[in-house]
């Protein structure tokens, strides 16, 4: 299954609810992916930097903007508290993440590479942290059809 997925920062729930696969060259600041759920994701990501058990964490978590529905396609929005943990968070801690989150998406046998997994969290990292000095929200789009 290919799932496209794009990160991206927007000033609010409507700027973000407007994205779609077809709207890219919407000027925002944004990265784009492919192979894994990045709702799935994110809570793995918090889970590796905080020690928290997912099944709390994943209580109401990752807000959805636009939620998925029978076309395969959602918003939603990067919680705070992982985004400030993503901008904060220094290359050697980034990998440490990118690890064990690559460990975790073999054993769920998706197709997340430790390189690529290092990859992708650097990517939204900065976006995070572009994000932060901005004062606006990280976002994600995705499409699994």
């Amino acid at each position: 299954m290919a799932i496209t997925v794009e990160f991206f920062v927007a000033p609010d729930d409507v700027t973000a609810a407007g994205m779609r696969p077809r709207y890219r060259d919407h000027g925002l600041p944004a990265v784009v992916f492919e192979g894994f759920f990045p709702d799935e994701a994110v809570l793995e990501w918090e889970s590796l930097f905080t020690g928290e058990p997912l099944d709390r964490i994943a209580q109401g978590e990752p807000r959805m903007v636009v939620p998925i529905a029978n076309d395969g396609f959602g918003v939603f929005e990067v919680g705070a508290g992982l985004r400030a943990l993503l901008a904060g968070a220094g290359t050697l801690r980034l990998g440490g993440i990118a690890e064990g989150w690559a460990v975790l998406d073999s054993r769920a046998d998706d197709e997340v590479s430790r390189e690529e997994a290092v990859d992708i969290l650097e990517a939204v990292g900065a976006l995070a942290r572009e994000a932060v000095r901005a004062g606006r929200g990280l976002y994600c789009w995705y499409f699994a059809p």
